[in-house]
């Protein structure tokens, strides 16, 4: 059975405790089984106060995005800076420590979302050399992954935002080419409208890598304000067997949070 999670912003965003608890308790009530959080970096963080208030509220952490450093840092993986490399890798490791100490979600860790990181198509104009730099970062990364017993979730990101990987078939044949166990592939429907010909036909080839799922309307607004055809494809992810999470986001609506949360998951309760 698919499960359901709701991305919430990095918690240091809040303007304090309380409000963060405050949407941590809106996510339970509306029937969410665990929460996603866009975390730039664990460094930042107060870790065991984080770990209260997720116990608090009676969930865990499903996962959480990795990409905020690139905007705000400047960290890239396809850069031709060695520095920077290093710099993002040290991130991620972060990351992976991070996710490492916290209860396993339902017998596994979170998952890492990876793919922002990767850098605009800006950052090395030489399509080759920089995927030459991701894929050898991603190998590197994927080990110290899996020697933790953490996943990275490998997120195809369209083109209009990220310079490589943009479809699930590029993602896809990285990881498999890696072949490391810490090292696997999400989808983001968002992504998918604008880079995939077929919404549904690329996920069984993809069935035995996929870990994580992004459920975002075509618009980025509430579920049912734009025209993702979300009632078949969960039919499809329920099909090929996934029955990892599927992360709700909401980024560009007028409505306040607590309503988005709420809305989300009574229109997929409704359309089920």
């Amino acid at each position: 059975m698919i499960k359901f999670s709701y991305v919430l912003p990095d918690p240091l965003s809040y303007k304090d405790g309380s409000e963060f608890e405050g949407d941590l308790a809106c996510v339970k009530r509306a029937g969410y089984d665990a929460v996603e959080l866009q975390i730039a970096d664990p460094a930042d963080q107060n870790v065991p106060q984080l770990a209260r208030a997720l116990n608090n509220a009676g969930l865990s952490l499903c996962a959480f995005q990795s990409g905020g450093t690139y905007a705000s840092r400047g960290n890239c993986l396809a850069t031709a800076e060695a520095a920077v490399r290093e710099r993002t890798l040290q991130v991620l490791e972060r990351h992976i420590e991070f996710a490492a100490s916290f209860e396993p979600s339902v017998g596994e860790h979170a998952r890492i979302v990876l793919g922002s990181l990767q850098g605009a198509r800006r950052e090395e104009r030489d399509q080759a050399a920089g995927q030459a730099r991701i894929v050898e970062a991603l190998g590197r990364i994927g080990r110290f992954a899996t020697t933790h017993g953490v996943t990275l979730a490998f997120e195809p990101v369209n083109h209009e935002e990220i310079g490589w990987h943009n479809t699930i078939a590029a993602a896809a044949a990285t990881v498999r080419n890696l072949s490391e166990p810490g090292l696997q592939l999400m989808v983001d429907t968002f992504h998918m409208n604008i880079e995939e010909r077929d919404m549904l036909a690329p996920l069984a080839g993809v069935a035995d890598l996929l870990v994580h799922v992004h459920l975002s309307e075509t618009n980025r607004d509430v579920l049912g304000e734009g025209h993702w055809p979300t009632l078949e494809f969960l039919r499809e992810l329920e099909r090929i067997g996934y029955k990892g999470f599927c992360s709700i986001g909401v980024y560009n609506t007028r409505r306040s949070r607590k309503d988005c949360i709420t809305h989300c998951l009574k229109r997929i309760q409704g359309i089920e």
